[in-house]
């Protein structure tokens, strides 16, 4: 291990939810000239380096046939549902592309939403088969190299046993990667809440990844960025959702978004966090689920609630947290 490298595993609760804008977190690397930050954009939403240390990007590998298929059953329309921006193509006509986004908790573990792992209409292919997965982790820009960033071959994918993808209740599934990753000022776990911690209403919180920056693009972000998103109250979703005949919104769901609209979570952010600050720590309170498009001033984003499943968690995981 060298001194640009640092395994938490004894002291997640410490260290876990910093950034490399935290001389707590920072300060415990020396060789500071292989990190350099780069300036956020004023008034924008693009990410720093860093800042969100504990996103990962999860790349799907389809083979020749299942492109094929694929490619005909969308009939032309086939960068609308796989991002051109984050695409591999194989000589042997395969291909990997990034489809949704993750939560690092553990230099083994990664937390995302279960809907990323089961097949559907739009996506026959997706699969819990650890063999089709790659964790991207430390990405920032996906079109710069020179960025290090780690692909990290996957374990196991433990899908919720009780998720339904009709409602989206229990929309949550954990990744064990083969290896542990070396942890850096780049690279960090976010904290995991207490049980049945809830954010109150209003607090400001915080999603993230590379999806569509708008309802209407054709393409997702190249750049990590990020949204402040206020949360709504839990009786005020369920009515503005039911009205789209939406029946729950469940006790394990978190909403947030903006009531003027515009701030939202998007397509190929599915499985990314949603991030609250407390006490100087980033605590992962949701992963990003469902919404009705992205942004619309009456629906907010729908998140999975993590404090929900914090026991079925730390009985897989069995570290301290």
């Amino acid at each position: 291990m060298t001194n640009n490298e640092f395994c938490v595993t004894d002291s997640i609760p410490v260290h876990c939810g910093r950034n490399a804008f935290d001389d707590k977190w920072a300060g415990l690397f020396t060789k500071k000239s292989s990190w350099q930050l780069l300036k956020r954009i004023v008034g924008g939403t693009e990410s720093a380096y860093g800042e969100w240390p504990w996103l990962v990007s999860f790349l799907i590998y389809q083979n020749a046939e299942q492109v094929r298929s694929h490619k005909t059953r969308v009939r032309g329309l086939d960068e609308i549902f796989v991002p051109p921006t984050m695409l591999t193509n194989y000589p042997d006509g395969s291909r990997m592309f990034h489809i949704c986004g993750g939560t690092l908790i553990h230099p083994k573990w990664i937390i995302s939403a279960a809907h990323c792992f089961r097949p559907n209409p739009q996506y026959p292919d997706l699969s819990p088969q650890p063999e089709r997965w790659l964790a991207r982790v430390g990405e920032h820009d996906m079109l710069d190299e020179s960025v290090p960033h780690y692909d990290m071959t996957v374990k196991r994918i433990i899908v919720h046993p009780e998720y339904t993808d009709r409602t989206r209740e229990n929309d949550i599934a954990l990744i064990e990667l083969n290896e542990e990753i070396p942890l850096g000022p780049q690279i960090n776990v976010a904290c995991l809440p207490a049980i049945n911690e809830k954010p109150v209403p209003n607090q400001k919180c915080f999603a993230a990844g590379w999806g569509h920056p708008s309802h209407e693009a054709k393409n997702i972000t190249t750049v990590l960025h990020h949204v402040e998103v206020p949360v709504t109250a839990h009786d005020k979703c369920s009515k503005l959702y039911s009205a789209d005949g939406i029946d729950r919104i469940s006790e394990s769901m978190i909403c947030a978004g903006s009531e003027a609209g515009g701030k939202d979570a998007c397509q190929f952010d599915s499985g990314g966090p949603l991030v609250c600050k407390v006490s100087g720590q980033w605590r992962l309170i949701g992963v990003v689920s469902f919404g009705v498009e992205c942004g619309l001033p009456e629906y907010p984003g729908v998140y999975t609630d993590v404090s929900y499943f914090v026991p079925w968690i730390q009985a897989i995981v069995r570290e301290p947290f």
